[in-house]
Parts: structure tokens; sequence; C-alpha cells
């Protein structure tokens, strides 16, 4: 190639711009590649934003939003305590003579809150009645439990239950994993298994003897952030809530 040809093809080259370019402005050159490429990139980044906004939505069957489920119906009913107790307590003989085989009975129960400082036993004798209710002019023995001072601050604040002895508090340990959500009428429904962790366990509740008598306990107590519990829950404009939290 001449001088002056070569010269004649820089030139050129300027005036149209490389090879497959176009003009986008004055001194600017672009190529249908780097178009390509900018808008498949914004297109993706668009798909992306949407997606991780649907997943941060409060309705999305996650594992964020299940948890929150789970917190706020622990917070509304996450007390731990036991059933009603109608001070005082009698124990009859019959009861008693099978405590060993029964420890979970009333008379294992008594026994047990009596060791741990909540409740104080003493014999006494009540009139004896027949099963149709009449008297029968007979003393019968009776093992009478009566609530201890050391009890009174582990008792209920719920005015309706004033007799329950609670002895500590469940909260969410983790999500473990969820159920697809379905249909059912006219919401979605799902269910939760998680683990928990427990706050203000009463010092007793932890004794062998009273775990051994009230099963439920012992059973909750040892199965502190292993044990899996479900909750049912369904989708409401707000978001998934535990069935019957209001209730």
């Amino acid at each position: 190639m001449h001088m002056h040809d070569s010269n004649l093809l820089q030139t050129i080259t300027r005036i149209s711009g490389p090879s497959g370019a176009k003009r986008a402005g004055a001194g600017t050159w672009y190529n249908d590649t780097t178009m390509n490429k900018t808008v498949i990139s914004l297109v993706c980044c668009a798909a992306l934003s949407a997606m991780l906004s649907a997943c941060d939505s409060k309705t999305s069957a996650n594992e964020k939003n299940f948890g929150a489920a789970v917190t706020r119906y622990l917070d509304k009913k996450g007390d731990l305590c036991l059933d009603p107790v109608k001070w005082p307590v009698d124990v009859y003989e019959t009861d008693l003579r099978q405590q060993k085989m029964y420890p979970d009975g009333v008379a294992g129960r008594m026994a047990a809150l009596e060791a741990a400082g909540m409740a104080r036993g003493e014999e006494t004798e009540l009139p004896g009645i027949f099963v149709d209710g009449k008297p029968s002019g007979a003393k019968v023995k009776v093992r009478r439990y009566t609530m201890t001072d050391a009890a009174k601050p582990w008792l209920s604040k719920d005015p309706a239950q004033p007799s329950r002895l609670c002895w500590g508090r469940k909260s969410l340990d983790k999500v473990v994993r969820w159920a697809e959500p379905a249909k059912a009428g006219d919401h979605e429904e799902s269910s939760v298994i998680y683990t928990y962790r427990l706050s203000n366990v009463a010092p007793w509740a932890r004794k062998p003897q009273v775990k051994e008598a009230f099963t439920v306990l012992g059973r909750t107590v040892d199965g502190e952030r292993t044990q899996q519990e479900k909750l049912y829950v369904k989708l409401t404009p707000q978001g998934w809530e535990a069935l019957g939290l209001n209730n």
C-alpha cells in the first residue's frame, strides 16, 4: 500500500467510525454488541430487584415471615404454667398408696410440689360420704395440701386463671421447616416446625421429682432447643398469623 493510500484509510476510519459502529453523538461511537449488553444488564437488574422485593413481602412464604408469626404467637401465649389447682388439695389414702406406681398422679404431683417448697401437706380427717352423696358417719383420712408463700410469686397474672403456677416462658429458637402453603377456604394456610428457647424458668421446675410428676413440664424443660413443635398459620393481608392467635 502506498503512503497516500494509508493516510486515506485512516481518514475514512475517523469519519465513519470503527467497523460495525454507529455514531451516538459528536466524537462518540457505539456498536450493537455494546448496546445489547447494556439492555440485557438493565433488564436483569430490574428482574432481580422485582424478585428481591417479592421475597421481602410480608405475605411471602419464607423463614423470616414464618419466624415473625411464631414470635408473635409466643409473645402472646408463651407462658408455661401447670394445670389449674383448686386449693386446698385433698389426697386420699387410695391415691397415696398408688403414688409410687403413678408418680404423675395427684399424690405424686402434690408430693413433688411439697418437696419443691410450693405446697405444704398435713394429715387430717374428713367426714365420709357415700356414693349417693349422703354422709356415711365415718371419718376418712386425707393428706391436705395448701399453697405456701414461696409459691405466690409464681401464680399466673391472668385473672381468669389465678390458681395456676407458672414456671417459665417460651420464645422462638429457630424455624426448622414449613409446609407448602395450600388454599383453605378464602385464604392460604401452612404449618411451621420450630424449636424454642426457655426464659424465666423457676428453679423448682428443673427439679427431677417435679419433672417426673408433671410430664409436660419435664419434656418441655429437657427439650429446649431440640424438641420440635408445630404451629398452624394462615395468610392475612398483613402477613402470616398463627391460627387461634386472638382466641
